[in-house]
């Protein structure tokens, strides 16, 4: 069952257009688009709906390795009149582990298959993760993908701001952690335990933290969510 609907403005080309214009007067450089999504189970309104992928560590001497995780996270559209859409607060929607990567990127489909992948080209499209391990078993998954589906039906994996700094982990464990601050917190669980027990045995490079934290902080790096008050020609097929 599909969990997530898109819903577009009635007007959409029109009121981007004067969003657009009152962007310039004021001198605002994001707008909000003019469509959005709501969970179909609860009701709850996102602005957009991210994923992201940590591959399994790598097997230690003692044998030991922790399993790779997937997840999504929505940004909440907020219902507060005058709410900035920068600081909108980020939902975790849906998590899951394996050890195994042919596991793992099964409940990637699986996932965005649940949480409106197609609805609009660019939602679920790509994961944020490492995209330079496991090649050769993406590429084998994404072969069968486009056999079946088409060229849309492949899993894109892109990584986050600052992946190729070596102190990244440090730099998303500090990102999750800002946004978990009780008085100022943005993010909220919602998809599963998963995440927390990670967060509370915590261990360097796991990877639940590494893709989340990965994912958070490319969010508050960039208002992905928004329309640029720059951009003038408008597709249909953008809403």
């Amino acid at each position: 069952m599909i969990k997530i609907k898109k819903i577009v403005h009635p007007h959409s080309y029109e009121i981007m257009q004067a969003r657009t214009d009152q962007a310039h007067l004021t001198g605002q450089p994001i707008i909000e688009h003019p469509f959005w999504y709501e969970n179909t189970e609860t009701g709850q309104l996102y602005y957009d709906l991210y994923g992201c992928v940590a591959w399994p560590t790598a097997v230690s001497e003692k044998g030991k390795a922790m399993p790779g995780y997937v997840g999504i996270l929505g940004v909440v559209k907020s219902k507060i009149e005058g709410a900035l859409i920068q600081d909108a607060a980020f939902q975790l929607l849906a998590e899951g582990a394996a050890r195994d990567v042919p596991t793992l990127l099964e409940m990637i489909l699986a996932m965005r298959k649940d949480y409106g992948f197609g609805l609009h080209p660019d939602l679920l499209q790509c994961w944020y993760g490492d995209p330079e391990r496991f090649v050769k078993n993406v590429a084998l998954k994404n072969e069968r993908l486009v056999a079946t589906g088409g060229e849309k039906a492949v899993i894109l994996i892109i990584p986050p701001n600052d992946f190729y700094d070596p102190k990244s982990f440090d730099n998303y464990v500090h990102s999750l952690r800002s946004v978990l601050v009780p008085n100022n917190k943005r993010f909220f669980f919602g998809g599963g335990n998963l995440l927390k027990q990670h967060l509370r045995a915590f261990e360097r490079d796991n990877p639940a933290v590494l893709a989340i934290g990965g994912l958070v902080h490319t969010l508050l790096g960039h208002c992905t969510w928004a329309g640029s008050s720059r951009k003038t020609v408008f597709v249909i097929e953008d809403f």
